[in-house]
């Protein structure tokens, strides 16, 4: 799940996109613009004419991503999951229905992966983030503790009502593994409906495409996860959503052991069967979900899990480095 565990902002990009060279045109040009927000570096390219309803364009898109971040962020006092968390326990709380809808996406992933993705490890991430700061690793007793505040099913939707209940006390609801990709596909959309046809918007290396740049489909550069340096492979990547899971991107060493964030809520300790996974699916709240649980599952559980999902394809790098395919991902990939 994610994220914890900070790191220089360049080195913890999944992904990095990598435009192919087109004809050269000074009307439309690639225009791209940047911006922090839900604790990473998102940037948004189109190609347009470079005016004052491009920027207009843009900082919408900004604006709606900084919007769903106050909406579903656990650590942002007042948000709807703060408010959650707060009344653990207690009472049911009443939510939007966008809300509702990244919840239900939520538990899909959470009962296809039999919780390998489970948005209620914030117990968890909350000690390992403690036991960072305090340069220590979480003691047995403290991760059994806090595995018994971890289950996707003690999180009770209302769909009707429109409310949401954790049922322990201590629980806490984490959407870092979904909001993300919710929040790019909510930019990607709003550009769309304002007629940008051929644009990406790339959360941490978590993106959404679409179109071409000229009429050249877009790459995505798949990192190695052992060489930030250097690209494993690249994919093309016209009208997909694509997200990374890696050990890579925010960790820590102790002992000489790499400490990552991307926990395995059977565990409560970071998953060990994968060194990084990549998922290409039509919208990006599914790809995002589906690369954390793919990377907790490993090669052999990961690519059942994916075959579950039509039009869904991944690229699962093991423990040892060796690379797995989904039937349809050989067509779209070359390696370096």
């Amino acid at each position: 799940m994610k994220p914890f565990f900070p790191k220089h902002l360049c080195s913890s990009l999944a992904i990095l996109v990598a435009l192919l060279v087109g004809c050269q045109s000074r009307d439309p040009k690639v225009l791209k613009r940047t911006q922090f927000l839900m604790g990473t570096l998102v940037e948004i390219t189109l190609v347009a004419h470079d005016n004052k309803t491009t920027a207009h364009a843009i900082k919408g898109a900004f604006q709606e991503i900084q919007r769903i971040e106050k909406l579903m962020s656990r650590r942002l006092e007042g948000s709807e999951v703060w408010q959650v968390n707060q009344a653990a326990g207690k009472s049911r709380v009443v939510v939007s229905s966008e809300l509702i809808s990244v919840i239900q996406a939520a538990l899909e992933v959470s009962r296809l992966s039999d919780g390998a993705f489970d948005p209620t490890v914030g117990s968890l991430l909350s000690l390992w983030d403690r036991c960072r700061k305090e340069d220590r690793i979480p003691s047995g007793e403290e991760v059994v503790a806090s595995l018994r505040l971890v289950g996707y099913r003690d999180l009770v939707l209302d769909e009707e009502k429109r409310t949401l209940l954790l049922r322990k006390a201590g629980m806490e609801l984490t959407l870092g593994g979904i909001a993300k990709g919710y929040a790019v596909d909510r930019a990607f959309r709003f550009l769309r409906d304002l007629g940008f046809r051929d644009l990406i918007v790339n959360a941490g290396g978590d993106l959404r495409s679409g179109g071409t740049k000229f009429g050249t489909p877009w790459v995505v550069g798949i990192q190695d996860p052992r060489d930030g340096s250097k690209l494993l492979a690249t994919i093309s990547a016209k009208d997909c959503a694509v997200a990374t899971s890696g050990d890579y991107e925010r960790y820590f060493m102790k002992d000489g052991v790499r400490y990552h964030h991307i926990l395995d809520p059977s565990t409560g300790f970071p998953a060990r069967r994968s060194r990084s996974a990549t998922v290409l699916s039509d919208e990006l709240i599914l790809a995002d979900a589906l690369a954390t649980a793919t990377f907790v599952l490993g090669p052999e559980r990961g690519m059942a899990l994916i075959d579950k999902r039509p039009g869904t394809e991944a690229l699962i790098v093991d423990s040892q480095g060796k690379v797995a395919l989904s039937s349809g991902m050989g067509e779209r990939i070359r390696f370096q």
